[in-house]
C-alpha cells in the first residue's frame, strides 16, 4: 500500500508492533508515520515488513480495543515529557474514560511478594488517594499493584490498570476477574502492546515506564532493588516526577526503597498524607517560597535531590551577622532568602532566591502537619 494511503492510525500501529519509539525518534522528526513505514518496508531485506498488512491488522486488532494515539482527544497530555522516546499510540480498554482517568493519576508500585507491612502500605496509600480523589495507577501484578487496587476500588474510585501484554487478556492470567471489574466499575486498561502479545521481560520494563509516565506522582511501597517497580520509580526520577518511597524496614525486600532515600532521589514517608500532597508538587524558586509551603527537594539541573525531611517554610530576612555557621555558604551574588528559623534546623536556611525547590503550596495542603 501506497504509503499516502496508509492512515497516520494505521501507520503508527505497524510500527509500534515491530519497533521501539527509540528505533523511530530521528526518522519521525522528518516523514510521517506513514511515510516511515515505506521506508522501513522498502529497506527491510527480510520481506517480513512487506507482508504485514497495516489496515488489515489494525482493524483486527481494533475488534479487541481501539488504538489510540496522539492526535486523540484522549491522548493522555503527561505521555508529552518523554518526548521522542513516547508511545507511538495505546491500546485502550476504556477509551472514553482515558483523559480523565490520567489527568488525577498515581502510581502505586512496588514488590509482587511483598512483606505484610508493605500490603497493608499499599491498602492505605491507595485509599488515601482515591478518598482523595486520585486515580490509583497500578499493573495489576501480584502483591502490592494488584492491593492497590483493590484498595481504591473499596471506596468506590475508579482505577487504571497498566499491562505488559495485549489487553486480550490479563497480567498475570489469574488476575483476569481483577482487570474486568477494573473495566466494569469505571476504569481503564492501556497498553503498549497490541492484542495477542504475551508478557516477556522487555515489555514489563516498557510498560513500568509508561506507568511512571502517566502519573503525576510515583509511590514506591516496598521494592527489592532492580526488580520491575524500580524501573517505574527511576523512569519517575528521569521525568521529574515526585517520587515518595516508603521507609525500608531493613528487609532485603525494601533494598530499593533503601537506595533511593539513601541517595535522597526519593522523598521518605510512611504517611498517605503526604502522598495526597505529591500531585500537587510543582518547581518554584526560592524567593517566591510562600510561608506554610511544604519543601520537599532542591531541583538542579541534573534533576530533584529529595531532604531527608520535608519541611515547612517560613521565610524570613536573611541576616548573615546571625553567625549560625551556614551563612558563609552562599557564595552566590543576588538576593537571598532564608526558609526555616529553628524549623527543624538550630541554625537558618539561607537560599539563594534563584535557587529552584520541588515545593507544595501551602493551599495545596490537605492535612497537617505533614513532617514526620
Amino acid at each position: 500500500m501506497p504509503a499516502h494511503a496508509l492512515s497516520e492510525r494505521a501507520a503508527r500501529a505497524a510500527l509500534a508492533a515491530h519497533f521501539t519509539p527509540g528505533q523511530l525518534a530521528a526518522d519521525l522528526t522528518e516523514y510521517t508515520p506513514a511515510e516511515v513505514w515505506d521506508r522501513r518496508v522498502r529497506s527491510d531485506g527480510s520481506g517480513l515488513l512487506a507482508s504485514y498488512r497495516p489496515s488489515e491488522e489494525l482493524a483486527q486488532a481494533e475488534l479487541t480495543c481501539p488504538f489510540v494515539i496522539p492526535s486523540d482527544e484522549e491522548w493522555p497530555t503527561a505521555l508529552a515529557d518523554l518526548g521522542p522516546a513516547g508511545p507511538l499510540g495505546l491500546w485502550v480498554r476504556g477509551r472514553e474514560r482515558l483523559a480523565r482517568l490520567t489527568d488525577s493519576a498515581v502510581a502505586v508500585t512496588g514488590n509482587r511478594a511483598p512483606t505484610e507491612q508493605a500490603v497493608t502500605r499499599a491498602h492505605d496509600f491507595a485509599t488515601a488517594l482515591a478518598e482523595a480523589g486520585h486515580t490509583v495507577t497500578a499493573t495489576l501484578a501480584y502483591g502490592v499493584d494488584s492491593t492497590a487496587h483493590q484498595a481504591a476500588a473499596e471506596t468506590g474510585r475508579a482505577t487504571l490498570a497498566v499491562l505488559p501484554r495485549g489487553l486480550d487478556g490479563a497480567h498475570p492470567h489469574a488476575h483476569a476477574p481483577l482487570l474486568r471489574s477494573i473495566l466494569d466499575n469505571g476504569g481503564a486498561a492501556v497498553s503498549l502492546y497490541r492484542p495477542g502479545t504475551a508478557a516477556s521481560g522487555a515489555t514489563l520494563k516498557a510498560s513500568a515506564a509508561l506507568l511512571a509516565a502517566l502519573a503525576r506522582a510515583v509511590i514506591l511501597v516496598e521494592a527489592l532493588d532492580h526488580v520491575v517497580a524500580m524501573h517505574a520509580a527511576e523512569t519517575a526520577v528521569d521525568l521529574h516526577r515526585p517520587l515518595l518511597a516508603a521507609p525500608a524496614t531493613g528487609d532485603v525486600r525494601s533494598s530499593g526503597n533503601a537506595r533511593l532515600i539513601d541517595k535522597q532521589l526519593a522523598v521518605n514517608s510512611p504517611d498517605p498524607h503526604l502522598a495526597l500532597a505529591l500531585p500537587h508538587a510543582r518547581v518554584a524558586r526560592a524567593g517566591d517560597v510562600a510561608d506554610g509551603d511544604l519543601l520537599l527537594a532542591a531541583v538542579g539541573k541534573d534533576g530533584a535531590d529529595y531532604f531527608n525531611t520535608p519541611y515547612t517554610a517560613h521565610p524570613e530576612p536573611f541576616d548573615p551577622s546571625c553567625k549560625c555557621g551556614v551563612c558563609c555558604l552562599i557564595t552566590k551574588p543576588g538576593e537571598v532568602v532564608v526558609l526555616s528559623q529553628g524549623d527543624p534546623w538550630e541554625s537558618c536556611d539561607p537560599w539563594p532566591a534563584d535557587d529552584r525547590l520541588l515545593i507544595v503550596s501551602a493551599q495545596r495542603l490537605t492535612d497537617r502537619p505533614l513532617e514526620e
